[in-house]
């Protein structure tokens, strides 16, 4: 039986989602983590299909294979950062969801780099991005129900519900600017 927040894509919403893109700010150490991390993804065509191989052989410093157009979005935003004339403390890339799902999988909470938890912190940047949606709902929702009695043995549904309404009118009334002034 599927859950409530179970989200339903078709193959084609499904490609769009994938596809949209988001802006992943790393520091040094995150980008040199993410480049030995991965290995590139090569595609040879047979008679079958495709075939897709890992460049190198994966070990635990390359564990996910991934497009070519991904290494070379890591390794722009790391040169950005070597660059002399240039004392960014980090580099923002554009990644798609899709990317951002390969990144997961890359990523190990426990590692350290130079004093830098770098998993745990790239793990978070990573989720903030993919779940950015669902996070904005839930603040919203938690916004609007904090002090409301949702106790559902106590309460109706109606009452709830004009709790609720009274509520966002509140919080409409509080978000307009004052015209008197």
């Amino acid at each position: 039986m599927p859950n409530s927040d179970d989200v339903v894509f078709d193959d084609f919403d499904l490609e769009l989602f994938l596809d949209d893109i988001k802006q992943l700010t790393l520091t040094r150490n995150e980008l040199l983590y993410l480049s030995d991390s991965v290995t590139l993804l090569l595609e040879h065509t047979t008679e079958q299909g495709k075939m897709h191989i890992p460049a190198r052989q994966l070990k635990a410093s390359a564990g996910v294979s991934v497009p070519v157009e991904l290494i070379q979005t890591i390794g722009l935003g790391f040169v950005s950062l070597s660059d002399a004339d240039d004392s960014s403390e980090t580099a923002t890339i554009d990644v798609t969801l899709a990317d951002l799902y390969l990144l997961r999988e890359c990523c190990q909470s426990y590692v350290k780099i130079n004093d830098e938890f770098v998993g745990f912190n790239l793990l978070k940047k990573i989720y903030n991005l993919i779940l950015e949606e669902a996070i904005v709902e839930r603040k919203f929702i938690n916004k609007i129900t904090t002090g409301l009695n949702l106790d559902l043995n106590s309460i109706s549904n109606s009452d709830m519900i004009d709790q609720v309404i009274e509520k966002l009118k509140e919080e409409k009334k509080h978000d307009k600017p004052n015209a008197t002034t």
